[in-house]
């Protein structure tokens, strides 16, 4: 499980990189990959999965309350997901921040990432 904690601390560190460096690039994406899925809820399924593994991969860290926190939030976000139509998902706050809102949240990323790749055992 140390492998996938650190393949999620790698992903959580680009994604922070992006979010700083590219918001527009990165909101842009988003929307396409939005747009692009026939059945959005499908896209729901990423994040389950994942939460699901963190939940199972907490025992290989240092900080394991900070992965199973990590862990209930992606399982949250993929029932948001399943619960939530794509316009209503479109229409949140989230995908109408400013660019600063956007690099702000990019460094949060860019710290857990960072906090779960050094906190592997």
């Amino acid at each position: 499980m140390g492998f996938f904690l650190f393949l999620v601390s790698l992903l959580f560190i680009v994604e922070g990189v992006l979010l700083i460096l590219t918001p527009k690039k990165v909101l842009k994406f988003a929307n396409q990959l939005l747009d692009k899925t026939k059945d959005a809820r499908i896209l729901g399924l990423v994040p389950l999965i994942v939460g699901i593994m963190l939940l199972f991969a907490a025992s290989s860290s240092a900080v394991g309350w900070l992965i199973v926190l990590l862990g209930l939030g992606a399982i949250a976000k993929a029932v948001y997901v399943f619960l939530t139509p794509v316009a209503k998902i479109k229409a949140s706050r989230w995908y109408h921040m400013s660019d600063n809102a956007y690099r702000v949240s990019g460094i949060i990323v860019l710290v857990l990432g960072v906090i779960v790749f050094i906190s592997r055992i």
